[in-house]
């Protein structure tokens, strides 16, 4: 019991004032059904937006009332349940989303007849309004409307009522990437409707968020890879549509034009030259947009960017002509909203000839089990566990109470050096990694500053052949070798590679067991 009010308070204390405050309000005031929403809106205030860019659509919606999302399927036979909950709820989220109203094949009388269907289940209560679902939700609508022209009373009548609803219950109690999604949605619904209130509401919240969010070397505070692509689309899409609307504010757009650029410019840096990002924290594949469709959106928007190194979000990317390596420093983040972060402290990812090589287990499922729990943990990532603990305590699906603290002690063109603490209230031990970059050879020295058990994993993509030549010497494939140095023993495991959501494959982990002190040179001349 007092480990688990420790574990509470350990969470707790990071959290801001109106997370708080919000968390106790939503759960004593529940959203009601949408038809206690204001659905009243004038027809002549209806101001269609107008978008350059028609964004990708993955195929969801197959013949008939059959969806596929994550990688499950499910057939509806007897009309939609809206509320289907048998997948977890972000399967849920994704068929409330309404991404597949575009797809190619699917007519605007389908797609209004799925809306309404929908919009039905709201009404009589069936399915509960959510900000974040109606955010998305709103967008494609309001999208859809825009592009067609359309004049669907009921359907803006809903609409209508699902933006007021989200106007009086933005997520505070949250506050990160979905406070993000809501005035996003607010803000094209307010310009949208011609409602003023909703467009400051959206725009305050815009200016005050991304300034927060977006860290000075462009990185989103959330430190995932593919969030940051998702919040790129959404800033992006915003970009596109207020450029071309005629109450356009300048000041506005520069501001949006410069945070875009920042983001460009980190997630040009992070992506590998095969397209691929990184999978640090919560990341996974056919989920955002690919870093090369958005930078082609940004530039036909115009966004330009430079090539300022990464900095404040405490990644690294070392390239040379024969690998590409991505170095985790980072913090947990943002401290008060970490439900994307692992427990991965001076982690790293090593690409070879535009080819995965070491990788992490990366990210299958949000529910909250043993799978979810084992994808946070220090084990599943290319760094050290301590006596089989985790650098920070990930626990209950998106939750971390004490979390390791990252230092970066020094870098130039060729090296880094980093610490964490995460070991040191249980072991009074630090972590200390170095890496040394070559053309052709990387080496890591990890110190572990007091005298206890450790191992250091490197998780190999599931195409690569490994081959033991001695306790201390392995061959990689045709690409190299990896070596160790005042090592105890080691020995190759096997573990879940996540290829998307509900997708694993079966991969090698090389556990290499020391104390106090290990040397690994990762050489690519055979």
């Amino acid at each position: 019991m007092l480990g688990k009010l420790k574990l509470l308070y350990s969470t707790i204390k990071h959290l801001k004032p109106v997370q708080i405050k919000y968390q106790v309000f939503y759960r004593l005031q529940r959203p009601q059904k949408l038809g206690e929403y204001s659905t009243n809106y004038d027809p002549d205030l209806i101001s269609p937006l107008k978008f350059n860019e028609v964004p990708p659509v993955y195929s969801a919606l197959h013949d008939g009332n059959s969806f596929t999302f994550l990688n499950l399927s499910k057939e509806f036979n007897h009309g939609i349940d809206w509320d289907f909950q048998e997948y977890g709820k972000l399967w849920n989220y994704n068929l409330q989303y309404l991404n597949y109203i575009f797809q190619t094949g699917i007519s605007v009388r389908k797609s209004l007849s799925l809306i309404n269907s929908l919009h039905a289940s709201l009404q009589d209560g069936s399915l509960l309004l959510e900000p974040y679902p109606v955010s998305l939700r709103s967008i494609n609508i309001i999208r859809l409307f825009s592009k067609y022209q359309l004049t669907d009373a009921k359907v803006l009548s809903s609409l209508h009522g699902e933006l007021d609803f989200l106007s009086r219950r933005m997520e505070n109690h949250l506050l990160g990437n979905h406070l993000l999604e809501n005035a996003f949605a607010l803000t094209m619904g307010g310009a949208f409707f011609s409602n003023n209130n909703w467009l400051k509401k959206g725009k305050d919240v815009l200016t005050h968020q991304l300034n927060e969010q977006i860290l000075p070397d462009g990185g989103h505070f959330e430190l995932s890879p593919m969030y940051h692509q998702i919040i790129l689309f959404r800033l992006l899409e915003l970009i596109d549509w207020y450029s071309k609307w005629e109450k356009k504010e300048e000041y506005f757009q520069h501001f949006l034009n410069h945070k875009a650029a920042l983001m460009v410019k980190w997630l040009n840096q992070m992506t590998f030259k095969n397209g691929d990002i990184p999978h640090f924290n919560d990341s996974a594949v056919e989920i955002a947009y690919s870093t090369e469709w958005l930078l082609n959106y940004a530039n036909k928007l115009g966004i330009r960017s430079d090539n300022r190194p990464l900095n404040s979000s405490g990644y690294r990317s070392y390239v040379t002509s024969i690998y590409e390596c991505k170095i985790d420093c980072a913090q947990i983040g943002p401290s008060y909203q970490p439900g994307h972060a692992h427990a991965d402290a001076l982690s790293f990812i090593l690409y070879s000839d535009g080819k995965p090589l070491l990788v992490e287990a990366g990210t299958s499922t949000y529910e909250a089990n043993a799978i979810r729990q084992t994808e946070r943990s220090t084990k599943s990532h290319n760094t050290v566990v301590v006596d089989g603990t985790d650098q920070s305590e990930v626990y209950g699906g998106f939750r971390v109470g004490s979390r390791a603290e990252t230092r970066i002690i020094s870098e130039d063109e060729n090296s880094i050096v980093a610490s964490h603490d995460g070991y040191k209230q249980k072991f009074n031990a630090i972590h200390t990694r170095t890496f040394s970059f070559q053309e052709d050879l990387i080496e890591i020295k990890d110190v572990i500053s007091s005298r206890v058990s450790s191992k250091a994993n490197f998780h190999l993509h599931p195409d690569i052949e490994i081959e033991k030549v001695n306790d201390s010497r392995y061959i990689l494939g045709d690409i190299g070798t990896i070596s160790f140095s005042n090592l105890i023993k080691s020995s190759i495991e096997s573990y879940d590679f996540a290829e998307g959501f509900n997708k694993t494959r079966k991969g090698k982990v090389l556990v290499i067991n020391f104390v106090n002190e290990l040397n690994t040179k990762i050489d690519f001349n055979r």
